[in-house]
């Protein structure tokens, strides 16, 4: 029994992400993904159905847009702090160098020098955030097909026109497929 591919359809390359460097060759009867260290052949007729799509993530905004407010807030509070600690160290000091003044204005020093510290957290914390919002906002382009028990994902960051192209020649052979 001979079956014959034919000339391919079309083709898909990853380019990026996990996926990179390999690839999806469609034939007339079958999708072939091959990397570097694998290949898998996938039958038209047991693809039970196949989706596309591309969505943000959400989540991953919701944590940008957090982070942002946690570091204007740590920005905010991160003056006052500086200014309350210094004041209640020096009134320690003058209040005298023995037993809990001496206690007291080590803590405040150190109230102080976390103050300090608090615009430095503000800005990894607004990168952070930026870059989160960023990788939520380009979101995901994802392939599913899906067989009689399983299915398969293939991924790429960003709306991808290729893979949505790629994807509707495929339900072109799908469709055209006589079951």
């Amino acid at each position: 029994m001979t079956s014959d591919a034919g000339p391919a359809v079309a083709r898909f390359d990853f380019t990026r992400g996990a996926l990179r460097g390999s690839h999806f060759t469609l034939y007339g009867n079958c999708i072939i993904h091959r990397g570097g260290t694998q290949m898998e052949t996938v039958p038209l007729a047991g693809i039970a159905a196949l989706r596309v799509a591309y969505e943000r993530d959400a989540r991953k905004l919701g944590w940008g847009v957090a982070l942002l407010i946690i570091a204007l807030l740590l920005f905010a509070i991160s003056a006052p702090l500086n200014a309350f600690a210094e004041a209640a160290a020096a009134e320690m000091a003058a209040a005298g160098a023995q037993g809990v003044a001496r206690a007291l204005q080590a803590v405040f020093r150190f109230f102080a020098a976390v103050a300090n510290i608090l615009p430095l957290a503000a800005l990894l914390c607004a990168l952070g955030g930026i870059v989160l919002s960023w990788l939520g906002w380009t979101g995901r382009t994802t392939l599913v097909l899906d067989f009689a028990g399983s299915e398969r994902l293939y991924s790429v960051s960003g709306r991808n026109s290729a893979l949505l192209d790629f994807s509707e020649a495929v339900c072109e052979r799908m469709m055209a497929l006589k079951r």
